[in-house]
Formats: structure tokens, sequence, C-alpha cells
């Protein structure tokens, strides 16, 4: 009996129960005591629904501890460590083609990089520069007078007066109008009378670096001006080369677009006229304006603004004595 209960403890996955009573003693205990049904043994020997009832639990905790091992077991190979964040999913550069072989691999995004702006085409023009935006030099023939003129603005000499040998020219525009004219070498007495004097005022003076009488009467240093005089019915006005004030007071009847210069030209000009009065017949090249503003308005034009970088640029060249 021994041998059997040792037998059945040891089946018993729970282990043994060093508290069960003796089974022989337990059966006497029944059978000698017929008038008594009980339908439990000693409250310390499991029944044999207990047993079953343990044994399933048993059973269950096991199979749910297999599952779980079994459940780790494949997560860890197919997905990794569940603890590891998934890595975002690499972009690729490049685009599927339909029924393409070749694979794409994954590459990180390319850093972004300035595009340069397309090239002009090429100009099919001409490369000159256009004649009238090119400026030419004209020299005199005797080397002593230069100046610079756009191109399409065309210079001429003036016949030659015996009596008084000089570089005498017109400057005219494209349209063959007269713009200025430069006279250097010798020549007579200027003269002239006005009437009244009227209002005067210079409303543009550069000085230039020319040649000139210092011991002159009334000479100022010779300057490009572009003065007007204020009479009643009109604005005349005037620009050129002079080393002369018009007047005194703000007044004057008369003005001069000339230079006292040395002895090889005692005077001369660039101007648009060489003498300018108030109330007197004008040339067709003077300058007749309703008002100072529409005087001043001139200024702006490209006329003007041509003439004045051409008389400005005038260069004399002195014969050495």
């Amino acid at each position: 009996m021994d041998a059997i209960k040792y037998l059945v403890s040891g089946v018993d996955p729970i282990g043994r129960d060093a508290d069960v009573p003796d089974g022989a003693r337990v059966l006497a205990d029944v059978f000698s005591r017929p008038e008594v049904f009980v339908d439990r043994v000693h409250v310390n020997v499991p029944t044999l629904t207990e047993r079953r009832e343990r044994r399933a639990r048993i059973a269950g905790v096991l199979a749910v501890a297999a599952a779980a091992v079994t459940t780790g077991v494949l997560l860890t190979m197919n997905l990794g460590p569940l603890a590891t964040a998934p890595s975002p999913a690499a972009t690729s550069t490049a685009e599927a083609t339909p029924f393409s072989t070749a694979s794409t691999r994954p590459t990180s995004a390319p850093s972004p990089t300035a595009t340069p702006a397309p090239e002009p085409p090429a100009s099919t023009a001409a490369t000159s520069v256009p004649l009238a935006d090119e400026w030419l030099t004209y020299t005199s023939a005797n080397g002593k007078v230069s100046f610079d003129h756009p191109g399409d603005w065309t210079v001429l000499r003036r016949p030659e007066n015996p009596e008084y040998p000089a570089v005498d020219l017109d400057i005219n525009d494209k349209e063959g109008k007269r713009i200025a004219s430069l006279h250097y070498g010798a020549s007579g007495g200027i003269g002239g009378a006005c009437a009244s004097p009227v209002p005067y005022e210079v409303l543009d003076s550069v000085e230039l670096p020319l040649p000139y009488n210092a011991s002159a009467s009334d000479v100022i240093p010779p300057r490009f001006a572009y003065r007007v005089l204020l009479e009643a019915d009109r604005v005349t006005a005037s620009f050129g080369i002079t080393s002369s004030s018009a007047g005194k007071d703000g007044k004057a009847c008369m003005f001069y677009n000339v230079v006292s210069g040395p002895p090889e030209s005692t005077l001369y000009s660039f101007a648009d006229n060489f003498q300018v009065s108030a109330g007197g017949a004008q040339s067709t090249n003077s300058k007749i304006f309703s008002s100072l503003n529409e005087a001043r308005a001139y200024m702006l034009t490209p006329e003007y603004i041509k003439a004045k970088r051409m008389l400005t640029s005038l260069r004399i060249v002195l014969s050495r004595q």
C-alpha cells in the first residue's frame, strides 16, 4: 500500500503532501461505521473531483504559458524587438516606369540646390552701337581744336575768310537743325546796342579748363552757361561758353557767348548764338519760350543734354611760343 501511495503521489503534478492520511486507515474507518454515510473523505484528502479541477486549471495555465512563449518567439522572428519604434520609410528619387525591370534603391532626400537662371538667347542684332548713341571726336586740321559730338550730328566747315583765318564750324543735328557754331582764331571786334535792361537769370553753369585772358576787363573764368532774358512777352534763352557776366543787379539787355582768349584767338566762341539781346531781332536758332518754367524744362530735353556735353568737351591746344 505504501508503494501504491508513493506512485500515486509521484504522479500528482502538484507534489506529495506530507499531511495526507494513510489510506488503509481511512478505508477501515469507512467500513467500520456503515451506519453513517458521508460523501467526503478526510478534510485534508482532496476528492477526485477536486483533483480533476486542479489538473484542468494546471493544464489551462500550461496552455496559456505555452501559447505566450510561442507568440513571443514568432513576434521576435517576424517583427523584431517590440520596444523598438519602426524607422520611417526611405524616399526614392527614381520614378516608376511601366514595364521597367530595373530595381529602385531608396536614397535619402537630396539637399536643395539653387537652379541657375537660363542663359538669355544670343542676339541676332548687330553688335555695333547704334549711330544715334555713338559719340565721335572732331579734331580740326591744325590740331588746335577738338570736341566730342553725337555720331548722328554733322560737323560742317564754314567758308574761310582770308582776312581772319580761323576754325569755323557749324554742328547740325540729324534733321539738319543747327545746334551750335564754333569759332577759334583771328576775328574782328564786337559791338551792339540794346534798349532798356530786363530781368536776367543764369539757369545752368559749369566752369571749364579753357585758356583765357585773365587780364581782360570784367572777365571771369571760362564756363558753360545757360542764360535767359525775361522780357515782357517772352523768355529769350541761349547756351554757350563765356568769360563775362551778362549784367548787373540781376538785369541785362544783352550778353555775349564769347571767351576772351589768348593772343592767337583774342575772342573765341562755341554756342548756339554769338550775341543775344532783348527786344532785338533774333536769329532762326534763337530759343524763345513763353515762360521761365518752359525755359527750365528745355534743360531736360535730349537736345540740351547732348549740346551741353558737346560744348563742355571742348579742348584747345595752344601754339608753343
